[in-house]
């Protein structure tokens, strides 16, 4: 942690004398205060606690960040797959940092996600806390096609934009049985929902247990998510998604932004992607990116973050995790 806080110092010293010296400066010590993951830094130092407050609008409800001088900007901080939700250490972490710059940043509740599933239902939420026009969008590791996502997180198969060839690496194994279990709930037959969360359990904790036993018992509409899930050939997935069970297909054809025109998306689309990401391919950025034609886009691949791992800043990613930084404070106002 000492040698990081040395470059980014050296970082905001070398651009001290050029441009806007004052919002790089920033830049750094935040950068700094996001791969602390809580711990005291100089950032913390410089600028006074936000307050933090629970909150309710309409069905939804979500902790408040409120910086503790002149709000600049106001963000909606969307949680990842994780049981904590917003209740997330590094979560709250992050927007307190972010709030100390002057953001104001909500963390809606989202129970799906607490439950490590992507929901419809959570992406009305998070839409109903979005009152105003959006003026910036800030993706880290997102995706743009569904299938694709999928195809990569049980085959390990991506193609990225511009590149004929295809790229493959051994799939994540807790990608893989964290959806499994997510749309376990999803199957109208108890009894199948019930053995694919217990073979997604298993799994978990033993990557070689012989779950055959379990998957014998299995009903069609169960045999077909758990087909999908140990597949390994990506030239199949496209028929295996086609024959999951209707509410499994709605869930993801909700969540595709590729049916979507993102020709309409206007303001400044900011993505963050870590190349060796594990859970969704950097190529995933690189296509949402192009779609979003008409769109202010600046996009970030950043070598040795994982997917959303902030906390592994080092002397080689350091400057352009500063410079992803850098493009969201120019935001404020």
């Amino acid at each position: 942690m000492r040698r990081l806080a040395l470059v980014l110092l050296g970082i905001a010293a070398l651009v001290l004398a050029f441009g806007r010296p004052v919002l790089w400066t920033e830049a750094a010590l935040i950068v700094w205060d996001v791969a602390a993951g809580g711990e005291q830094t100089l950032w913390q130092h410089l600028t006074d606690r936000p307050s933090d407050r629970a909150v309710r609008w309409f069905d939804g409800e979500g902790d408040l960040y409120t910086p503790a001088t002149t709000a600049r900007a106001a963000m909606v901080l969307v949680p990842g797959a994780a049981v904590l939700g917003r209740d997330e250490p590094r979560l709250q972490a992050l927007a307190r940092t972010l709030a100390r710059a002057g953001f104001v940043v909500l963390v809606p509740e989202l129970p799906e996600v607490r439950r490590l599933a992507l929901s419809c239902a959570d992406a009305d939420r998070v839409s109903a806390a979005l009152q105003d026009d959006l003026a910036f969008v800030v993706g880290i590791g997102g995706y743009h096609d569904s299938e694709a996502a999928i195809r990569f997180v049980t085959t390990g198969a991506f193609r990225p934009l511009g590149d004929a060839r295809e790229f493959r690496v051994t799939p994540n194994n807790y990608g893989r049985w964290a959806f499994l279990r997510a749309n376990a709930d999803r199957l109208d037959d108890a009894g199948d929902a019930f053995i694919l969360q217990t073979i997604a359990h298993t799994r978990f904790q033993q990557p070689d247990a012989d779950v055959l036993p379990l998957a014998a018992k299995l009903g069609p509409d169960g045999r077909a998510v758990l087909a999908l899930v140990e597949n390994r050939d990506p030239d199949t997935v496209t028929r295996l998604v086609a024959a999951l069970p209707e509410k499994v297909r709605r869930e993801i054809d909700g969540l595709n932004l590729a049916l979507h025109d993102l020709s309409r998306l206007h303001g400044h689309l900011i993505l963050v992607h870590g190349r060796g990401d594990r859970l969704v391919p950097y190529s995933e950025s690189q296509v949402l990116a192009a779609a979003a034609s008409n769109a202010r886009v600046s996009l970030f691949l950043v070598d040795d973050i994982g997917h959303v791992d902030f906390n592994a800043v080092t002397a080689a990613n350091g400057w352009k995790l500063w410079s992803a930084v850098a493009t969201l404070l120019g935001e404020r106002r």
